[in-house]
């Protein structure tokens, strides 16, 4: 096995070697993701603010971004090499481990990872090194929502995010303080209930959406299907659709 830089990490990790359409990811995550809800820190911090440590489970959500990232023809460019550029910057919203964030960073884009939780973010930055990012285009941030960093980015990424319709509003809020003015923000989700929700308030707060339906097989050859909700500013000059689904 090739050498990889330690991780300093409370828990037993392992690795998982999966497939985002042809390219192949090496991705460490805590060997038992169950064990943390017995975790003394995730108990005080879910009794504070109902909190659950979702990040390290691998969803299959955040593969098919990834997958739809690295090959999808839509993904926004980026700019052509010269020397001394400064790649376009991208930020992952609840990176967890970091799989759709690593995918971006493999088309040339310098990503900020955040999650809620700070051992989210040292995993994920973890798992960018393992998958030869360079280390100067990589960013790992704790992030709160209702707290977003005072910085914007050209894309924003998140998958699996929709899960909790209280947290709708909160999510809207830090993308468009995140989102420059000409931005697009990628969202998948694996078509959950709450989800649903989510167009209309977006649409409500000066975004017009574009849905369409991700697929992805997973190793035991059960289907799975997301949606990939892409969100644009609505133009203060030229009247634009609400929503497209």
């Amino acid at each position: 096995m090739t050498h990889r830089p330690p991780l300093q990490s409370r828990y037993p990790i392992r690795l998982h070697e999966l497939l985002a359409g042809t390219h192949r990811l090496e991705i460490f995550s805590p060997a038992d993701p169950d064990s943390l809800l017995d975790d003394p820190t995730v108990e005080a911090r879910y009794k504070k603010d109902n909190y659950l440590p979702y990040w390290p489970v691998i969803w299959p959500s955040s593969l098919m971004l990834a997958e739809h990232i690295l090959n999808s023809q839509d993904a926004p460019p980026t700019l052509p090499p010269v020397p001394d550029s400064v790649p376009p910057r991208a930020i992952e919203l609840g990176c967890g481990l970091g799989i759709a964030g690593i995918a971006a960073a493999m088309r040339g884009w310098h990503v900020t990872f955040t999650d809620y939780d700070p051992e989210a973010v040292d995993f994920a930055a973890f798992n960018a090194n393992c998958n030869k990012i360079p280390p100067h285009r990589v960013t790992a941030r704790h992030m709160d929502w209702r707290e977003p960093i005072n910085e914007q980015f050209d894309w924003i990424i998140a998958s699996d995010v929709l899960y909790e319709r209280r947290l709708h509003p909160i999510l809207l809020d830090a993308i468009d303080h995140l989102l420059a003015p000409q931005g697009v923000v990628w969202i998948s989700d694996p078509q959950r209930n709450s989800a649903a929700d989510f167009p209309p308030v977006a649409v409500e707060r000066g975004f017009r959406i574009a849905n369409s339906v991700l697929q992805w097989t997973g190793p035991s050859g059960i289907n799975s299907d997301a949606d990939l909700l892409v969100l644009r500013r609505i133009s203060a000059s030229k009247a634009l659709p609400k929503v497209v689904i």
